[in-house]
């Protein structure tokens, strides 16, 4: 990787799919207030942005929160150190700049940012960096699977940081974006007493979060924070984050201007874009049946593969995928789209109910086995998506008993990891088979800790390669993955915003469809027209 600043270092031409790894999350919102109306930049910003997100935050803590759409809640008040843009391009906002040193993508460095301060009045050196990360990998949050495997981070000099990988990593740049957690640096203040980062925030971002403004799972305040490195890049006094949840409050709530940004669905796009709302889209989740009790611990049956092929072939991804999504939806049988390196022409899931029954058959379950399966309604609303999905697991055989999560994320996510749930309905996010691969041997995906020495050697080989190399070592990776059917595709869906008509520099892309309303720069920071 070279140093430049201004490269993405991932590169998708896909309709279907996006960036962001989903380890874990919440999507959310708040507010301190209505709608607003627009200022200009810095000492001129006068107004106030209202967000809405469908349920709160997996913590105000940078280093355990989520990311995804929900990134928002952290980056408002804290910098990445290399900011992702909505086009998917990596420019500079703590780190000016970066590169490999040597070969084999297992040594990594950046340059910080001169004359940047934390609201607890530290300076933003290497020595404050390297704690933060630090805190970061020991602190046990849901992301920490995605950062590599990191074996040291050590500071250079007082402008320099290493970071050492124990094993070749090939997308550093992109895990020290605002969407993978350990580039969202922490001030020594919040690091010497964390329980203080749930109420209050010590970042180097353009806003600071308003605990004593906030009501914790409705609104979540914040405002403007003076001593932010640019100002011309704060075009609001005060930014808040509204949670609702059901898609229709959501639309009344965009129409009537009480929220300027809020997640859509494709049930009323049509009346938000009615309605005047600006309805932006932009590939994201991979919706999969996660078989996670892989060794058969809790469900006997799923170790056995032919048991794992079986459930594989019962979807029929193209009839899901209109019924449920319409054009916002498309039918996924693996675990990356087309575009992505790694995706095999002609590869992945059929739907063939015959070949199912004969393979639970020659497995010892003629008559199919009871299953109860973990999901749930947040972002699968009324849980459309999983009920679909098991009425077709039944026609096979398989009498699917739907567990269903609905007070958040959180509380889901620890559900899936308590090992009581042999499989778990969630989507997948990624931008290479390298994050997405990273997703399902961790956290949710991955409660029984199963691993493959095949897909693993694949793995590690293609992460140290360049080029030509690497896709098609992602290709084997890809189609062993199929052969294991841990985890089964089913469809993709693109990710829904509503914007007020007047709001100004919100993009998003396949390669980040999440837009956070801060940047580095002016041009990459929200604004009203």
């Amino acid at each position: 990787m070279g140093s430049t600043a201004t490269r993405s270092v991932v590169r998708r031409t896909t309709a279907v799919l996006a960036a962001s790894a989903i380890s874990a999350v919440g999507l959310a919102a708040c507010t301190n207030g209505g709608g607003a109306a627009g200022g200009s930049g810095g000492g001129g910003a006068s107004d106030s942005l209202t967000m809405q997100f469908a349920g709160p935050p997996v913590s105000m803590d940078p280093a355990k929160a989520g990311n995804g759409g929900s990134a928002a809640f952290v980056s408002l008040a804290y910098d990445p150190l290399i900011y992702q843009t909505g086009e998917g391009k990596l420019v500079p906002d703590l780190a000016t700049k970066w590169q490999y040193v040597g070969t084999g993508n297992k040594v990594f460095e950046f340059d910080l940012r001169h004359g940047v301060t934390f609201t607890d009045g530290a300076k933003l050196d290497a020595a404050a960096v390297v704690a933060s990360m630090r805190y970061f990998l020991k602190a046990g949050g849901g992301l920490v699977g995605n950062v590599g495997s990191i074996d040291a981070v050590t500071a250079v000099d007082d402008d320099t940081v290493r970071i050492t990988y124990k094993q070749p990593y090939p997308i550093a740049p992109e895990s020290l974006t605002q969407f993978f957690g350990i580039g969202n640096i922490i001030g020594p203040k919040g690091l010497a007493d964390p329980k203080s980062l749930l109420t209050s925030s010590d970042g180097t971002g353009q806003y600071v979060y308003d605990g004593a403004k906030s009501v914790s799972g409705n609104r979540y305040a914040y405002k403007r924070n003076p001593k932010y490195f640019a100002p011309s890049a704060q075009h609001f006094k005060n930014v808040s984050i509204r949670i609702i949840g059901d898609p229709n409050a959501v639309l009344s709530a965009a129409r009537t201007g009480q929220v300027q940004f809020a997640s859509g669905d494709p049930q009323t796009a049509a009346a938000a874009k009615k309605a005047g709302l600006t309805v932006q889209t932009a590939p994201f989740f991979n919706w999969s049946l996660m078989l996670a009790d892989r060794k058969g611990t809790v469900l006997k049956p799923l170790a056995d593969s032919r048991v794992r092929q079986a459930i594989s072939l019962a979807f029929d991804r193209k009839t899901l995928a209109s019924a449920l999504g319409g054009r916002f939806a498309s039918p996924s049988g693996q675990l990356v789209l087309p575009g992505i390196p790694g995706y095999v022409k002609g590869g992945g899931y059929d739907y063939d109910v015959a070949k199912a029954k004969k393979l639970l058959a020659a497995a010892g379950y003629p008559h199919g086995f009871k299953m109860t399966v973990l999901t749930q309604s947040l972002i699968d609303p009324n849980t459309k998506y999983s009920q679909a999905f098991a009425n077709a697991l039944n026609a096979i055989g398989i009498d699917v008993k739907l567990k269903v999560e609905s007070t958040g994320i959180a509380q889901f996510a620890a559900d899936s990891q308590s090992k009581k749930y042999p499989a778990v309905i969630f989507p997948t996010a990624g931008s290479t088979l390298y994050a997405t691969s990273a997703q399902i041997s961790s956290g949710l995906f991955n409660p029984f800790k199963s691993a493959d020495t095949q897909v693993d050697h694949i793995l590690a080989t293609a992460n140290a390669a360049t080029g030509t190399k690497q896709e098609q070592l992602y290709e084997q990776a890809n189609s062993r993955y199929a052969d294991l059917a841990w985890v089964v595709p089913i469809m993709s869906t693109l990710n829904i915003h509503y914007l007020a008509s007047d709001l100004k520099n919100v993009t998003s892309s396949t390669i980040n469809p999440n837009p956070i309303p801060t940047g580095p720069t002016s041009e990459l920071s929200w604004a009203r027209k």
